[in-house]
């Protein structure tokens, strides 16, 4: 296989808190049976994030800081024992992952009509004469088609730049550590970062989960036993220990927990002990739990364009929410799309302000990584 063809959406450092001997248990949706494979194959497409492989091997980098947080969390540190750049770096991680899966891809897909059209109109007004060399045995439809995916392609590249930068919009955020004292595992899945609003999305739908919404819960997975809470501490009080840790001992709350990931799942689902009738048994429930709401949204393009599309988002609050044990929810304060201590604007200020600079898409990313580098003193 070429170098770096293989290319995760989700890493392999991630993965390998599920793996035995780098070999974790897989259930395809569309399928429904489960089977063993290597994390070297799963959650990662042939050139997903473009050939040459510059930015894969550039985000490869990236991921190297951002398993850092990881690596001591999984080795016993607390959440308090994190420096200030290793929460930086575990934040990024988390807004980063949610923008780089495959189900954020196929989100974008959802603006190729769109695309389409702007392409069509370029190439009848040769606009793309002199900035582009086509290959003499392409047809105009090839031609096309060829701008339409580098378009799509570079509003992903885009949106995981906000990604990166996204760690400003969290950091108001509080965290606790669900730690699961039961003998049922927590599971994940190709989508593992879970953002749920339970305190609004009874009455104000909040069908897609923002960062920046009042009311905010992110569930980043750690390993089997081992779940970081992040919540909006306006609207959510926990009781935990010293250690910042809820004690999960109720077997029917890790499977809540667990539903959401299927509710997240674009295509899978991942587990390491869990016997088959257990995975089985939450696949029948995915019901319960999975929402999949076709709305009006806004999307911003690589050429900070925005438009209005009809798509089902990848990322929407769970149709029931965990009962995480010790929480408390502040019920007086109105709903606020954005928090007022959320900053999430200095973060995708400076996305535009990069690709606007830089132009071309893969270079954008590429650079944005390295300034976040430099900004965080890696």
């Amino acid at each position: 296989m070429p170098e770096r063809k293989n290319q995760h959406y989700v890493p392999q450092h991630f993965l390998k808190g599920w793996a035995t001997d780098n070999v974790v248990n897989v259930l395809p949706l569309s399928e429904g049976k489960i089977f063993p494979n290597s994390i070297r194959k799963v959650c990662s497409r042939d050139y997903f994030y473009g050939n040459p492989p510059r930015v894969e091997t550039e985000l490869g980098k990236l991921e190297g800081h951002q398993h850092s947080p990881f690596k001591r969390l999984r080795n016993g540190a607390d959440i308090g024992d994190l420096s200030g750049q290793e929460v930086k770096l575990l934040l990024s991680f988390i807004t980063t992952q949610r923008a780089r899966t495959e189900a954020e891809r196929e989100d974008i897909r959802s603006a190729e009509e769109f695309m389409r059209d702007a392409v069509k109109d370029d190439m009848e007004h040769d606009r793309y004469e002199g900035s582009v060399i086509w290959d003499s045995d392409l047809t105009e439809e090839e031609m096309e088609d060829t701008m339409v995916d580098a378009s799509l392609l570079g509003t992903h590249h885009y949106i995981i730049t906000q990604g990166i930068f996204g760690y400003t919009g969290i950091q108001d955020l509080e965290a606790v550590m669900l730690c699961n004292v039961t003998e049922r595992e927590f599971i994940i899945s190709d989508a593992p970062m879970v953002l749920d609003n339970p305190r609004y999305k009874p009455r104000y739908g909040a069908v897609p989960a923002g960062i920046g919404n009042r009311g905010l819960k992110i569930y980043c997975p750690i390993d089997q036993n081992r779940i970081l809470l992040l919540y909006d501490p306006q609207v959510y009080r926990f009781k935990s220990n010293s250690r910042k840790e809820v004690l999960i001992k109720d077997p029917d709350v890790v499977d809540q927990i667990n539903l959401t990931q299927f509710h997240n799942a674009e295509n899978a689902v991942i587990s390491s002990s869990s016997s088959e009738d257990y995975i089985q048994g939450l696949h029948s429930r995915i019901n319960e739990v999975r929402r999949r709401e076709e709305i009006t949204m806004p999307l911003e393009t690589e050429s900070m364009e925005t438009v209005e599309v009809e798509k089902t988002p990848a990322y929407q609050a769970p149709k029931i929410s965990p009962d995480i044990p010790g929480c408390t929810t502040i019920t007086h304060l109105r709903y606020d799309k954005r928090r007022p201590s959320c900053q999430a604007p200095k973060g995708q200020n400076l996305a535009r302000r990069i690709f606007n600079e830089v132009g071309f898409p893969d270079a954008a990313l590429i650079y944005a990584i390295r300034f976040f580098e430099e900004q965080l003193e890696l």
